[in-house]
């Protein structure tokens, strides 16, 4: 069976309806790895505040979503989630069968999102992290029933130059949107570190970029050595030493339990909302 090539990423053109925080991270990465260029991105939001930045960066703004969908190959909805039905619904005059439409909605499931458009629209949910912004992100991919492989390789080729992306279903991408939130738990276990090498004498810019070198290269071993956490966590545990001393305070802390219960309310709240 013969496979299906990826379009040239030169040639497309994409739009984002509501340009906030993710879809700069998205952008960013995109230009600091140069995979797409600012001629081919446009960009649409209610107010000036968001556009004045992209367009700082060589970007096409408008106040108008149906000039994006218009003008554009592939339409990225990054409007807020509670936007969703008006969006739709002022767009979907302009989505024809040759756009594919990407959102980045948390908790806005595909069925959902395939209901507020035309018949046949193809549509891939996808949750990235900002972290995608340093080309470091973690994107969990959702098919929607009418898009291609084309489409999906395509979506791939733009995500995999800016992270770690994996395919699962809209139930899982509420767990995927969970690990988008938990940024904010790295930051809070990085600050921790920085705040416990200053409580004991280390400078707080250099407590700090040590703290977050571990923290990357913790990942980086992991993902390159497919180790159980909690086999690296053994091989720097020696007995009796000041590794497991720091383990054991960490476990009375309740820190291991802390984490998943703030990955589980995430969940739970993005499924409370979809």
């Amino acid at each position: 069976m013969a496979t299906q090539s990826c379009p040239d990423l030169s040639q497309i053109r994409i739009g984002f309806v509501g340009v906030g925080n993710m879809a700069q991270a998205i952008i960013d990465g995109w230009m600091k790895g140069d995979v797409i260029k600012p001629g081919q991105l446009m960009a649409s939001a209610p107010s000036d505040r968001n556009l004045k930045i992209v367009k700082e960066k060589g970007i096409q703004t408008t106040h108008n979503n149906c000039e994006v969908v218009r003008s554009c190959d592939v339409v990225i909805l990054a409007c807020k989630p509670y936007h969703i039905a008006q969006v739709s619904e002022e767009i979907r005059s302009e989505v024809t069968g040759s756009k594919l439409v990407l959102s980045l909605l948390a908790a806005v499931t595909i069925p959902k999102l395939e209901a507020g458009l035309p018949s046949g629209t193809r549509v891939l949910r996808a949750m990235p992290n900002v972290a995608s912004a340093v080309q470091e992100g973690c994107t969990m991919l959702v098919r929607g029933s009418n898009v291609t492989e084309v489409d999906v390789t395509l979506t791939k080729a733009l995500f995999s130059p800016i992270g770690l992306v994996e395919e699962g279903t809209d139930a899982l991408c509420n767990v995927g949107g969970a690990y988008g939130g938990a940024i904010a738990y790295m930051a809070i276990v990085l600050e921790s570190m920085s705040d416990g090498a200053v409580k004991m004498g280390m400078q707080r810019h250099m407590a700090t970029r040590m703290a977050a070198q571990i923290m990357m290269g913790t990942g980086k071993m992991q993902l390159e050595t497919g180790l159980h956490p909690g086999q690296i966590k053994d091989s720097v545990c020696s007995p009796n030493g000041t590794t497991i001393r720091g383990v054991h305070a960490m476990e009375q802390g309740g820190v291991r339990g802390a984490l998943m219960e703030a990955m589980e309310v995430s969940v739970k709240r993005a499924e409370e909302i979809s």
